[in-house]
């Protein structure tokens, strides 16, 4: 049997893409020290986590529903990781001293919702892999809109935010390989990366507006005066999703690269990284003052960190223990092979 060949392409974008969510949180200690920051760190946040989301979904077309070992294999990649690691991380906050021992499931420690989100998105194909895009992107689109009018619905089970970045997994799901391959190949993508000045620029001009409804947690009563606006509001995040995810794709490069193999083991950096950050934070990192000296050390480390979290020695650490504990077994791949 061949093994399958890894597309360089979204081994680069999932590298490139952890290394911002690392650097956004290390950033986010100094945002209210400079709106720059501030702005780049919203900016940021309008487009990454869409971005992996809808890699996600393109990469789950694999999906047969006929297999009849669809839900056990999501909950053993999915939810039996997030158990280990919402305890795990509820020790550690122990440990350092910056909450009360608690575990609890309903409501995920820190970046630990995208698991429970993404079992929840491999469950909504039993719906879209039977419906053809033009029925199944409007209905995720709608499902997003009006999860913000449900008050209930917040970061529990992460209902909320699930719903509200399925459009992005849904896109990603029935987002055609020619039409991938068109865009990346083409000689006019470069335009699109003009789209990052044209983020930065609206986020800084939204002046009092709450920006932490780019993260999609709660209702819209938590984020705006007016909640009545909130389908508006969405709209225009959705546009400066999908702006800054080709705008992003645009800069990932097509070929090999000294860092491709590394986009193999993003999940592991994602799920690991946080302790190193938290860490940081509980020896008050956030006393610093943001300088042009600082923000480069800021960037250096998000690198070196995802570099080291991705590596294949931590990501087959990871598996091993993994296997041993949560019973999940990793199909081995070679670096060039496909995801």
């Amino acid at each position: 049997m061949s093994k399958k060949i890894r597309d360089p392409f979204f081994d680069n974008a999932k590298f490139l893409l952890m290394v911002l969510v690392v650097f956004g949180h290390l950033l986010q200690p100094f945002i209210e020290q400079t709106a720059w920051s501030q702005d780049l760190y919203f900016s940021i946040y309008t487009f990454h986590m869409p971005a992996f989301i809808l890699i996600s979904g393109y990469f789950a077309k694999s999906f047969d529903r006929k297999k009849g070992m669809q839900i056990r294999i999501s909950f053993q990649k999915f939810i039996l990781p997030y158990i280990f690691f919402q305890w795990l991380y509820s020790f550690f906050y122990w440990l350092v001293g910056s909450k009360e021992f608690s575990f609890q499931l309903h409501i995920p420690n820190w970046s630990l919702w995208f698991l429970i989100s993404s079992f929840f998105w491999q469950l909504s194909l039993y719906f879209f892999e039977k419906v053809p895009a033009k029925i199944g992107i409007p209905v995720s689109l709608l499902v997003s809109l009006l999860v913000g009018y449900i008050p209930f619905f917040g970061r529990e089970l992460t209902l909320q935010r699930t719903a509200v970045f399925l459009p992005f997994f849904v896109m990603g799901y029935y987002l055609p390989h020619d039409k991938v391959n068109k865009f990346i190949h083409s000689s006019k993508k470069w335009w699109w990366t003009l789209g990052f000045v044209g983020i930065y620029g609206l986020i800084h001009s939204l002046g009092g507006l709450n920006k932490y409804i780019f993260f999609g947690s709660k209702p819209y009563e938590d984020f705006l005066n007016f909640p009545e606006w909130g389908a508006l509001v969405r709209i225009v995040t959705w546009c400066l999703a999908c702006v800054g995810i080709l705008a992003f794709f645009a800069c990932v490069p097509t070929k090999q690269k000294r860092y491709t193999a590394y986009g193999q083991y993003t999940l592991v950096a994602y799920l690991l990284h946080g302790f190193i950050i938290q860490g940081l934070r509980g020896l008050g990192i956030q006393s610093l003052s943001l300088n042009v000296w600082m923000l480069m050390a800021l960037i250096v480390g998000s690198i070196l960190l995802t570099y080291l979290l991705a590596s294949e020695p931590v990501g087959q650490m990871y598996a091993a223990v993994e296997q041993k504990l949560l019973g999940y077994h990793h199909k081995k791949a070679k670096s060039t092979g496909k995801s």
